[in-house]
């Protein structure tokens, strides 16, 4: 298939797909995007989803970076990295982006307590020796940890209240949290 753009007009048969992409993404002609999605999409979108583990925040991810591929496509360097390098950090770059976003981070605080609220409701339809179980598994847990899962989510409080009663980092309290949840996850 032959890609012609108004400006570059050296485009062949015999040019790659990198090459082809790279003639018009300088050209800034909108059909770069497409063969971008087409033979690179599949890996972006892993890369993508390896950072903000969520498929609908990926996809917003992959489409913020493939305007993004089309804006800079000016801007790639051949001698700089190949084609799919350029691509993967952007892609890459954008994700993190994404993870410093507040709507990233209530996401992973809603994720976390749905997990953790999953865990404990599919213990309480059990029997009392269930719950027994489910106390030893908390009790498993460090002394810090096993304090900020149950004002977390036995008491209600959120990570900031706790972070302002116990006088400790928000940060703290989150790493805590996740690490506890994360050990939960392993011994289950």
């Amino acid at each position: 298939m032959t890609f012609v753009s108004t400006q570059v007009q050296h485009i062949t048969k015999q040019s790659s797909v990198e090459e082809q992409i790279v003639y018009l993404l300088k050209d800034r002609d909108k059909v770069a995007i497409r063969l971008i999605f087409d033979n690179y999409g599949p890996v972006l979108m892993n890369i993508i989803k390896r950072v903000v583990r969520d498929e609908a925040m990926a996809q917003d991810v992959l489409q913020d970076a493939l305007l993004k591929f089309w804006k800079n496509g000016s801007s790639y360097d051949a001698e700089k990295g190949s084609l799919f390098t350029w691509l993967t950090r952007i892609s890459r770059n954008a994700a993190i982006d994404k993870t410093r976003t507040k709507d990233f981070r209530l996401t992973e605080t809603s994720r976390e307590a749905v997990d953790l609220v999953s865990i404990s409701d599919t213990i309480s339809q059990e029997s009392e020796l269930d719950k027994l179980y489910m106390k030893q598994l908390i009790d498993q847990l460090p002394e810090r940890q096993r304090e900020l899962i149950d004002l977390a989510y036995f008491q209600g409080y959120t990570q900031q209240e706790i972070s302002n009663n116990l006088e400790m980092p928000l940060g703290t309290v989150k790493t805590r949290i996740r690490l506890a949840i994360k050990h939960l996850r392993s011994i289950i």
